[in-house]
């Protein structure tokens, strides 16, 4: 797998390459936030929410049908975040290539999830709230012992699509063969979401779109040299520093800053006066 993983259709440096790579930072964004806002439109209206039960009972229907299929999504979507160590760290310190590029991307995906999160979260709170499906229409459960995290949120759009297809988005800039193994599980893991009846179909496809559109716009030249370059340039300066906080950014990148969240709610309520 790693001859494959190493293949030469990683940054490639010819210039149809370049070009291409511009149109597809250009056109796709524009396209995704035109997706989106259709998507919304659909939502608030009424007029998706036919198919969008249609297809979330279909997958829902397996969920507590076997106990074996539900371990196996569930207890498998944990590995997302091995994964993404996994292919992060393969890229980060891969020496052939050009190595300051490869790192400046890397970087810019960190920050295109807290972009796309900062985005979804707007959305989120700006739209009317919807209710999970597992809530709203009902569902089947999962045979074993499993609650999701939702901190009270609107089903709409997905978190966990919006994080995943940022990263997927981010690597495949940077690599092809990544990009396709980090997408295909940021698929599955948010299949599993639908299938355990805690998102529609639609909340997932927009928040896809959001991660995949916000990742691409701030891979731009202008965005990486500017923040991506001078943070790259502290590594040599300070570099334990610099990978002690680059190993707590990807843990907290693994799950979406899940914890930096609650830290942060817990701060406002104490200085708020709430409980």
């Amino acid at each position: 797998m790693s001859n494959e993983l190493s293949a030469s259709t990683d940054l490639a440096p010819t210039a149809t390459t370049a070009l291409s790579k511009r149109v597809v930072t250009d056109l796709i964004p524009i396209s995704a936030a035109v997706l989106v806002a259709i998507l919304c439109v659909g939502w608030m209206t009424g007029l998706s929410t036919g198919l969008d039960v249609r297809i979330y009972q279909v997958f829902n229907d397996f969920c507590g049908w076997s106990s074996k299929l539900d371990k196996l999504l569930l207890q498998g979507s944990a590995l997302k975040s091995a994964l993404l160590m996994c292919a992060f760290g393969f890229l980060w310190f891969r020496p052939d290539g050009d190595v300051s590029l490869r790192r400046e991307l890397l970087i810019t995906t960190i920050l295109a999830v807290l972009i796309s999160l900062i985005l979804n979260r707007t959305l989120s709170t700006l739209l009317p709230f919807r209710d999970r499906p597992i809530y709203s229409i009902g569902g089947h459960a999962p045979s074993m012992d499993w609650r999701a995290d939702l901190e009270n949120w609107s089903s709409f759009p997905s978190d966990h699509a919006t994080y995943l297809f940022a990263i997927a988005a981010g690597f495949w800039l940077i690599s092809r063969p990544w990009g396709a193994v980090f997408g295909m599980a940021a698929a599955v893991v948010s299949l599993t979401r639908i299938f355990v009846g805690v998102h529609f179909p639609s909340d997932i496809l927009t928040g896809a779109l959001i991660g995949i559109a916000t990742s691409l716009a701030v891979s731009r030249e202008s965005v990486r040299v500017r923040i991506a370059a001078p943070i790259i340039a502290l590594e040599p300066r300070f570099p334990s520093f610099f990978y002690a906080a680059l190993f707590v950014t990807l843990a907290e990148l693994s799950e979406a800053f899940q914890h930096t969240r609650h830290v942060g709610m817990a701060i406002l309520h104490l200085f708020g006066g709430h409980h």
